[in-house]
């Protein structure tokens, strides 16, 4: 077994900086992640999605060009193979730099592997029981498929699995008019303006319908 002051399971947002301060204060810290560093935010969230946004706006300035002054010779596209290449090295390397921050840190042990409650103040990773009288839970999130009638029958998309697409669909529906939903429609709306992108808000048991293209 092995005795820490604090164990951190997962290194999202808080978890890294969590691990920071408690060094500082001289406790021995143990950091548990399963899967990506960096947590929903760096991985399929906030940092993803905002190089997805960019390179639309991009394409959406180019094809405004002309109220500019500005003359281009010839249809503006987009690759989206490239534009998701793009994507994936810069969430990479702030996936690396958080990883390279924690295994660095002196008085923090990273355990990369699946954490598990084994008994009071107690967490096994990987056959290792660690103990600790303070425990951080810092897990992500993943999306929430709604129970909605049919949708089992078709093939759908949330907004992990999102990150994986390297091609502009002919229409895309949003089930969700969040922040996250309105970007993923605006980058499929600017990313082609032929195509058509709609978002879908449910508002005080009233749903909408709001089409962006």
């Amino acid at each position: 077994m092995s005795d820490y002051d604090a164990i951190i399971i997962g290194t999202g947002q808080s978890g890294p900086s969590l691990a920071r301060r408690l060094v500082a204060a001289g406790q021995k810290v143990a950091v548990i992640e399963r899967k990506f560093f960096g947590g929903t935010c760096v991985n399929t969230g906030c940092t993803p999605t905002k190089t997805l946004v960019a390179s639309a706006y991009a394409a959406h300035l180019a094809r405004r060009a002309g109220d500019y002054g500005v003359t281009i010779g010839g249809p503006v596209g987009v690759d989206m193979k490239a534009v998701k290449a793009r994507k994936d090295a810069v969430a990479g390397a702030s996936r690396r730099g958080v990883e390279r921050s924690l295994k660095t840190l002196e008085g923090c042990t990273v355990y990369e592997g699946h954490g598990q409650f084994v008994g009071t103040k107690k967490v096994a990773v990987d056959g290792v029981v660690l103990n600790a009288d303070r425990i951080f839970i810092n897990v992500g999130g993943r999306a929430l498929i709604p129970p909605i009638l049919g949708l089992d029958q078709v093939p759908y998309l949330t907004n992990s699995s999102m990150m994986d697409v390297d091609s502009l669909p002919p229409h895309l529906i949003v089930l969700g008019g969040s922040y996250i939903g309105l970007e993923f429609a605006q980058v499929r709306k600017r990313g082609d303006g032929d195509r058509t992108s709609t978002a879908a808000d449910r508002a005080r048991g009233r749903g909408r319908l709001k089409r962006c293209g």
